[in-house]
């Protein structure tokens, strides 16, 4: 009796300590409290929205944080109209669901983030003029100057989102955001409205 109890004693003192190597089962790790998780350093992809800073994207991680340019040239009318969009954006993960093991098709890395992003849209469209100085008088008979139509718009915005896939490895991973944007154009501010952004990124 004796010996089968000190049996059943080491049996569960083998196990304790195995669990304790093995630890608890990392389903939920907040990245800014407990480690760091990111193991990628750079991203390339495309960003799309509303709100701006779209193109094609470089991403730089820095430990559970990353920072992000993008740009978009445009070209059309043979060259009369021409277009840049130029952004930049800074995100943190604030906490990152990984499962070891997955049979389904979704993803095993999804990531909650915070995201801010700043972007400048600059355009001339020189098929579309407006006069400079109009000419005036019933007996004007001079041609007035005119000028291409430039437009200039930015945009600041901040919010949160998910991103799903290669967030913690090697891989693509999709991003969906929500960010409260506010809009200025030539003549001061115009909106502050809720947008959608997005990103397709491949990390390495």
């Amino acid at each position: 009796m004796q010996r089968l109890v000190l049996a059943a004693l080491l049996v569960t003192l083998l196990s304790g300590t195995a669990l304790a190597q093995q630890g608890p089962p990392q389903r939920t790790v907040l990245p800014g409290h407990q480690m760091q998780l990111q193991k990628n350093s750079h991203g390339l992809g495309l960003t799309g929205g509303y709100g701006g800073a779209n193109g094609f994207a470089y991403r730089k991680y820095i430990g559970n944080n990353f920072v992000q340019i993008s740009a978009l040239p445009l070209m059309a009318d043979r060259g009369d109209f021409l277009a840049l969009m130029f952004g930049a954006s800074f995100g943190r993960y604030l906490i990152v669901w990984h499962r070891q093991r997955s049979a389904s098709l979704m993803p095993t890395t999804t990531a909650l983030r915070a995201v801010g992003l700043a972007s400048t849209w600059f355009s001339r469209d020189a098929s579309s003029f407006v006069d400079a100085a109009p000419c005036a008088g019933v007996n004007c008979t001079s041609t007035p100057a005119q000028e291409a139509k430039v437009e200039n718009t930015t945009t600041l915005a901040a919010g949160v989102g998910f991103e799903f896939g290669g967030v913690l490895r090697n891989g693509f991973s999709l991003s969906v955001d929500l960010l409260l944007t506010s809009v200025w154009d030539e003549e001061g501010f115009d909106m502050l409205v809720p947008l959608p952004y997005g990103a397709l990124v491949y990390s390495w």
